[in-house]
């Protein structure tokens, strides 16, 4: 019978790490499109940097529920098969998202330098804050992907293909011999 911790821990892992809130990205369209508001922008900045924090501890939890599920049960071929999966739809996401980002960044960078130059120098000092804002919480949820993806990797290294299937050893030869097989070899002797 399939052990059904690991299964809903990859469930959850693929709803709530492969598919982050949508943040930044209508931020970005909204500021590059011109809807511009000094306030308002600032406003949306703080909200969305509550859940991106929100969206870091969910990703957190997701990341200790699967190292339990994965420790606990018995690892099978779709097991690993999903974190396949998982893994290279995190980093297929990472690497379009950064691009994406990058593209829209520039242009915002532009749009700041040239409402900056007619903005009072109190406005010129939010607008580069906002910009500043907006690049660091597009380096937390580009880079939240990625660690993911990292932890993923490590996680499904760790279980390897052989970690499902338990040797049974006939006899006391037998183990032996596979101790034998996993011990270091000892070093030549100086004499």
């Amino acid at each position: 019978m399939p052990d059904a911790s690991i299964d809903l821990a990859l469930y959850s892992a693929a709803l709530n790490v492969t598919a982050p809130p949508a943040l930044i990205r209508p931020l970005l369209d909204h500021l590059v499109e011109g809807q511009f508001s000094i306030d308002d922008i600032m406003r949306r900045c703080a909200e969305n940097g509550v859940r991106l924090k929100a969206h870091l501890r969910k990703g957190e939890r997701t990341r200790k529920e699967l190292r339990a599920a994965f420790d606990l049960q018995s690892v099978e071929r779709r097991h690993l098969d999903i974190l396949d999966m998982l893994i290279a739809s995190l980093e297929a996401k990472a690497a379009r998202d950064a691009r994406e980002f990058e593209g829209l960044l520039d242009d915002l960078k532009a749009r700041v330098s040239a409402l900056s130059g007619s903005a009072s120098a109190d406005e010129a000092l939010k607008l580069e804050e906002i910009y500043r804002t907006i690049q660091a919480q597009v380096r937390v949820e580009v880079g939240e992907l990625s660690d993911v993806a990292i932890f993923l990797r490590s996680l499904r290294e760790r279980c390897g293909d052989n970690r499902g299937e338990k040797a049974h050893l006939a006899d006391s030869e037998s183990l032996k011999s596979l101790l034998r097989s996993l011990s270091p070899p000892k070093p030549p002797s100086v004499s």
